[in-house]
């Protein structure tokens, strides 16, 4: 049985030097439109920025410790707002964030199709990255993501290159599900 691209997916923090085809780009775009979302919305806008100046001052609004993002061919932004979204008055829950998560993932497991490597960064000044981008005010920066091909980890510094080495972990399954009633 082959491996699912689900398990296939990483974030790892090196890239190399080599610029994505149109061609995966255009795969990818084509994948984050077909995301599901509610009442079919499609709230989410999402930015690929490729563009040496504007890549600069995106990268310029990523948090300390993720520097090396900015050595990624593409960073992306998803963003979306509130107007965009599915709404109900007995409903309080924010639709247009579960579905640009969604089209997160889409793009993450795109990437993947594409033999490339994206990582989600929550760490940015989003002030900062909505003036790079020209960003209206009432979008929401939702999440920053490098996109590349993998590099390798000696390109980075020590303490990095220890999170890249680390073994990937994830929670005992009867942590995150349980069967007819909310029982952890």
């Amino acid at each position: 049985m082959q491996e699912s691209i689900f398990f296939k997916r990483y974030s790892k923090r090196s890239y190399l030097d080599k610029p994505i085809t149109k061609e995966s780009l255009e795969r990818i775009f084509e994948i984050v439109r077909w995301t599901p979302s509610c009442a079919n919305k499609q709230p989410w806008r999402v930015i690929f920025v490729q563009n040496k100046q504007r890549h600069e001052k995106l990268s310029a609004a990523l948090s300390r410790g993720n520097e090396w993002a900015a050595k990624a061919p593409v960073l992306v932004v998803v963003c979306a707002r509130e107007a965009d979204d599915y709404s109900r008055e007995d409903d309080p829950v924010k639709y247009y964030q579960f579905d640009s998560g969604m089209a997160t993932l889409s793009l993450l497991l795109g990437a993947v199709q594409e033999g490339l490597m994206g990582h989600p960064m929550a760490g940015y000044d989003a002030a900062g990255v909505k003036t790079a981008l020209d960003i209206p005010d009432e979008y929401h920066v939702l999440c920053v993501i490098s996109l590349g091909y993998e590099g390798s980890v000696d390109q980075l510094d020590e303490r990095t290159r220890k999170k890249d080495e680390a073994p990937r972990t994830r929670k005992d399954i009867v942590e995150i599900i349980s069967f007819d009633n909310f029982d952890f």
